[in-house]
């Protein structure tokens, strides 16, 4: 029978082997998810172009069919796009609680017993999918709102550009015959709203739609990205709570961590004497620190919690005071930091907003 630590290793090494199976969720996710906005965004330009009158411009008779057509590809796109979400999370649940199960430590080449069985990782995987479609986060939307805004902000942002193009150059077009007939010069500024309405001005709207930097496709891999990351996250701790010789979750930087913020903190700080960054239970390990983390977890047991660990436990501050002063400033911000170096930041500042925390500090009368 395998030792406890023989379990904790194992466990470990098919953790590492389900991080990066998410890697390559992620990629695969976002390569599909790149495809069908692609072409979405082609079909749109061929609307366009099946809609401009003679093959030059789209007139204002032709607007109104437009933007049906076009609402009736960007209502297909939010489908396909729903369901490769949808599966996504499905899939990182389920890679959750992998290390947890035969399969995963079978994968590992060590002969330890499983913590769950096929029926309860199962329910783990239900319950972290169901949490992760409730889940509703600060700004009161929960995974539905969030994709529904992404595709208002597509349809106001491709409505909003084509239909200012073509009424405009009706508008100039109309201006430019009026020049005409007075026997004028068409003014420069009619002639530009007249090219806007043609066909190869207002096909470049529907790049937007492709722009994986900016517009509805980057917000939907910032969202899909944070939700499979929050499934995996939920069905791994569910899960590895029940492990013998279990203590808590440390809370990881990955390797592709860009830059010092609030996730630099929350991987040092040693609040409960149980090591840097590790966290008795779900219900206390801060994670996510915030959306489209690069963060991860993974279980601690035992044998791995040192005499120096529970010597070392401190405070937030405490914590914050150990850090390098332009890790600090990452992680609190350049205005919060300075607080901190003046001693005006409490532990419970840490995370708040530093305009919330200018007006309490105001009211207790502590600025200057």
């Amino acid at each position: 029978m395998a030792t406890p630590a023989q379990v904790a290793a194992a466990i470990r090494r098919a953790s590492q082997q389900a991080r990066m199976a998410m890697q390559q969720l992620d990629a695969a996710a976002v390569e599909e998810l790149v495809r069908i906005y692609t072409e979405a965004a082609g079909q749109v330009q061929a609307e366009i172009e099946a809609a401009a009158t003679d093959g030059a411009a789209v007139r204002l008779p032709q607007l109104r069919e437009l933007m049906a057509r076009i609402e009736a590809v960007l209502e297909a796109l939010g489908r396909a796009r729903d369901a490769v979400v949808a599966g996504a999370i499905v899939r990182a649940a389920e890679l959750g609680v992998r290390p947890l199960t035969a399969d995963g430590l079978a994968a590992t080449g060590r002969e330890v017993e499983a913590v769950l069985d096929g029926l309860q990782a199962a329910e783990l995987v239900d319950q972290a999918v169901l949490f992760v479609r409730e889940f509703r986060a600060d700004d009161g939307l929960v995974l539905s709102d969030r994709l529904w805004r992404v595709d208002r902000g597509a349809r106001e942002l491709l409505g909003r550009t084509i239909e200012q193009a073509v009424v405009q150059g009706w508008s100039a077009d109309r201006a430019a015959q009026e020049a005409v007939l007075r026997g004028r010069p068409v003014p420069e500024g009619t002639e530009q709203a007249q090219s806007a309405a043609r066909v190869g001005s207002l096909v470049q709207a529907a790049d937007v739609l492709r722009d994986e930097r900016t517009g509805p496709l980057a917000a939907t891999l910032r969202v899909m990205r944070t939700e499979i990351n929050r499934a995996h996250g939920e069905a791994y701790m569910a899960g590895a709570e029940q492990a013998p010789g279990f203590v808590g979750f440390r809370f990881l930087l990955s390797p592709m961590h860009p830059r010092p913020d609030i996730c630099d903190l929350l991987a040092r700080q040693n609040l409960h004497g149980l090591g840097p960054g590790v966290y008795p239970t779900r219900q206390k390990t801060p994670w996510p620190a915030h959306p489209n983390t690069l963060s991860f977890l993974v279980a601690v047991f035992e044998p791995e919690v040192t005499d120096a660990d529970r010597a070392g436990q401190e405070t937030t501050l405490q914590a914050l005071q150990r850090l390098a002063p332009e890790i600090r400033e990452g992680v609190l911000g350049p205005t919060k930091a300075a607080y901190f170096d003046q001693g005006l930041l409490s532990g419970g500042m840490v995370r708040s907003r530093v305009g919330a925390v200018r007006q309490r500090l105001e009211r207790q009368g502590r600025l200057p």
